[in-house]
């Protein structure tokens, strides 16, 4: 999302989502995220905008798509600082009690194999909770991820020092590539992001049909998956609206490729995130990014 936005939040809230009730801090950065989008009506306009691009029109579900994407994006800002900021025995509470957790199964069986998981996800739900609720309950976690401040960013460390979590970041100079291929020869669960577009090797000979139109395609989980011989799982986390508090969560883990050899995980885990995000779109938060995916102008499609 934004950097403006991002930046703001990073900056301004960490203290207050520390020491603060859940609830005060959250519908204090809902507030302060409001009055952002409404100063910042371009940017606005152009998730609005993308939104009726992806669904294909401006019907009635594009439309609550647009009503309520905007709280989406700032509970999962405020999902980030939770975790980021909040002290690791906290953190490990809440998880335990405010996610349920289904398919776990098909996690361990992948471990099983020895040759560490590739845990794919995307920009979706509350995945800044995938990794707390995976070291939780004793799996041995590696993240790829970036934080766009610093200050987050030493959060985060400081949050992993003396565990066994362990973060790759390549802002801070890490090896990307060889880090990951290090972390699954060692048994261990790589928690990565499949719609990463800014990692993304866009070329117009390699495009995937999605959402009725063709984005760009890269490989790179393939080769990671092929050459590491780690079997393949998907792993999305949604916020549950229905519950009063508003803190609650459920966890999935679906299978996605068992034998790495044998099928093409980029494609699988690229379908798998265009599932979850038709079936709720508003827990996508990459929207700014969406026409840089694109390889081509979307098919016409009925108003959704």
């Amino acid at each position: 999302m934004s950097a403006g936005l991002s930046e703001l939040v990073q900056t301004l809230f960490p203290d207050l989502v520390r020491v603060a009730p859940l609830r005060t801090s959250r519908d204090i950065l809902l507030a302060v995220g409001a009055i952002y989008f409404a100063l910042n009506w371009r940017e606005r306009v152009q998730i609005e905008e993308n939104v009726g691009d992806l669904l294909g029109g401006d019907g009635e579900r594009a439309r609550q798509v647009k009503r309520e994407v905007f709280g989406h994006i700032l509970e999962h800002y405020f999902e980030k600082l939770l975790v980021a900021n909040r002290p690791l025995p906290f953190v490990r509470s809440f998880v335990r009690r405010r996610v349920h957790c289904e398919g776990l199964r098909l996690l361990d069986e992948a471990m099983a194999k020895g040759r560490g998981v590739l845990a794919v996800t995307a920009h979706w739900g509350a995945v800044e909770l995938i990794p707390p609720v995976l070291f939780e309950r004793g799996y041995p976690v590696s993240v790829i991820l970036e934080a766009k401040t610093h200050r987050l960013r030493a959060a985060l460390e400081r949050m992993v020092a003396g565990t066994k979590a362990e973060l790759i970041i390549a802002s801070r100079g890490d090896r990307v590539l060889e880090m990951v291929l290090d972390a699954l020869s060692r048994g261990r669960v790589l928690v990565t992001q499949v719609d990463e577009v800014d990692a993304w090797r866009r070329r117009k000979s390699r495009t995937i049909e999605l959402f009725g139109t063709r984005l760009f395609f890269d490989h790179t989980l393939d080769f990671i998956a092929k050459r590491s011989g780690s079997p393949a799982v998907g792993i999305f986390c949604s916020r549950d609206r229905a519950r009063s508090d508003g803190f609650r969560y459920s966890l999935s883990c679906e299978e996605l490729v068992p034998d790495p050899a044998a099928a093409d995980v980029a494609t699988a885990a690229l379908k798998l995130w265009e599932r979850h995000t038709l079936e709720a779109p508003e827990q996508w938060y990459q929207w700014k990014k969406w026409r840089s995916m694109k390889a081509q102008p979307s098919v016409p499609r009925a108003p959704g």
